[in-house]
Formats: structure tokens, sequence, C-alpha cells
């Protein structure tokens, strides 16, 4: 999920209550909840995809981020002398921090770009399908969750942190009920396409309606694009999609750098495409359709397919 869905769920944790756990715990919470994404500095070494997602995300980072936080946070207090009616105690502050870290790798699984739990032991992605990266509607529900919270304090509401709870609540129930709804999509895809394997089927959510889902599924050298109508179970494929006659030979290129290798992990369902003049273009056909150059995407030049080349990514 992006920055804003982890900051709101972070605040909304802080005011249902656990605010009272310990001071600091609004600040500790939403840095917890966005501690993962420092992997965000892959982009500055070029190593967006072999990197994010990663060993900040995984179970063993779960672990790790709770008492680097606690000690950071007990360092400043100590350093800054930060005013306040108490002191944070270490133990709490972990508590807390482990509440708003677990919350980000749990989001980032739940759409289609992958989360990989098992690193640094295990480089495997692993799909939710179930919510959009932008989702306005946990934007909505988090935010009158937290409006509605500091107008209870600011009128001396004897419980100020009910509405965050309730808004906590009913964003949960919905998470559920996309989780739901793409296991459905899934078993009505899976139905409309006839022999085909279910873990070749992506079924994921798309940008603001719940009750439709974009639907990619692999089959032998092809991927057949389309649609599913949740309200009515129907999966429609509009499109079919060839992985491309170059195939391995765009694959073979691409296993000779570090960034090549990574799109190939990455990609969920890869195609090439030529290019003018004889290169090739490796893109995943999750976020990219292969008319230009993305960030899903890597060129091939003619110089790299050829037998013995080193270098030619652009």
């Amino acid at each position: 999920m992006d920055p804003i869905c982890h900051t709101l769920v972070g605040a909304a944790l802080s005011k249902s209550g656990l605010d009272r756990r310990t001071p600091r715990a609004m600040a500790v919470l939403v840095f917890a909840a966005n501690a993962p994404d420092v992997d965000i500095v892959a982009t500055l070494f070029g190593q967006n995809l072999g990197w994010r997602r990663g060993v900040t995300h995984g179970v063993p980072a779960l672990v790790i981020w709770p008492l680097l936080i606690a000690i950071a946070t007990m360092a400043i207090e100590r350093w800054t002398r930060v005013p306040g009616p108490a002191q944070a105690r270490f133990g709490p502050l972990v508590a807390v921090s482990a509440v708003g870290v677990a919350t980000h790798p749990f989001l980032d699984y739940l759409n289609n770009y992958g989360m990989r739990w098992l690193m640094p032991l295990r480089n495997q992605w692993f799909y939710g399908d179930s919510l959009y990266i932008v989702d306005p509607w946990l934007y909505l529900l988090l935010g009158l969750g937290l409006w509605f919270a500091r107008r209870g304090r600011l009128a001396g509401h004897a419980d100020p942190g009910r509405p965050a709870r309730v808004a906590l609540a009913v964003a949960s129930i919905y998470i559920g009920a996309m989780i739901a709804g793409t296991t459905i999509g899934r078993a009505a895809a899976v139905k409309a396409l006839g022999a085909i394997d279910p873990r070749q089927v992506m079924v994921t959510a798309v940008p603001v309606n719940p009750f439709r889902r974009q639907l990619v599924a692999a089959d032998a050298d092809h991927y057949r694009v389309g649609t599913v109508d949740l309200l009515r179970r129907v999966a429609r494929v509009d499109s079919v999609v060839s992985r491309g006659p170059r195939f391995g030979e765009a694959v073979a290129a691409l296993e000779q750098t570090a960034a090549g290798r990574a799109l190939i992990r990455w990609a969920r369902f890869p195609v090439v495409k030529g290019l003018e003049g004889g290169g090739l273009r490796f893109f995943d056909l999750r976020y990219s359709n292969g008319t230009g150059p993305s960030w899903a995407s890597l060129d091939v030049s003619p110089a790299l397919v050829a037998p013995g080349a080193s270098r030619g990514l652009r």
C-alpha cells in the first residue's frame, strides 16, 4: 500500500487507545507503520526490484524493527529531553511498535505487487491480490475515524478513541470482504477458463470499484486478459497476449545483469516485445503494456541478444 494508507493506519491505532500505553505512541506508531519502506533507498542505487519488499519487510524484520524503534525512541527522548508528562518505557514501546510494524507487510501483501515474506532466507514472492495499492475507501474510513476521534477528544468525551476503533473494525471488515471477493472471482475465472492451472490465474483489485477484478491467466505461451464481475460472478476475456516468440533470447540476455535477474524473479506475467532495430523489451503485464519504457520493463539492445554479448541493457 502507499505511505498515506500506512500513516493513517498507524495514526488510527494510536487514537484507538494505544496512545494510553506509552508516551510518544502516535509518533512511534506512525513511524512503525511506515518503517519497512526504508528500502525506498533502493531507487537511488537502481535496485528497486532487487531490494524492495524484501529484507526490511520479511518475517525476520518484524522481530527486529520493534526493538530498533524502541531503542531509537528512548535514545531520542534522552538526548533531546522531549517534554512530556512521563518518560517512555522500553517494554510498551516495543509492544506498540510491533503492532504498527506488523500492519505494513500485511497490507503490502494484499496487493498484486507482491511481498517477500521469507527474505533474506528465501527470495520468493507472495501475492494477496485483494487491495489496489491506492485505496480511497480505506482513506475515507480511517480518515473519518481520526476526525471523529479528534472531535471527541476536544469535546471531552469519556471515550474519544471509540471512533478510531470503529474505523479500524470497519476497515478490517472491508479488507476481509475484498479478500473474499478475490477468492470468489478466482473461482469464477477458473471455471470460465476451463482446463487451466489455478496457480497461474491472477484475479486482482482495480481502482475504486470493489465489485470488479482484473484478470490475467497464463496458458502455455500466451496470457488471457480480461475482467471479473463479482456481482454476477462472470469472468470475461477481452484479449490474448503472446509471451513473445523471442522470450528465451530476452531472458538469457537479462540474466547477464543484476537488474535483469531481479526483473525476471519479480515478473509474474512476463512478456517480450520486439523493438525497431532488433532490440527487445521485457515487461510485466501487471504494470506495463510494452508500448513504452516503464519501471516494470527493461529494454535489451541487439548487442546483448547476440551470443557472448555482455552489455546492452537500458
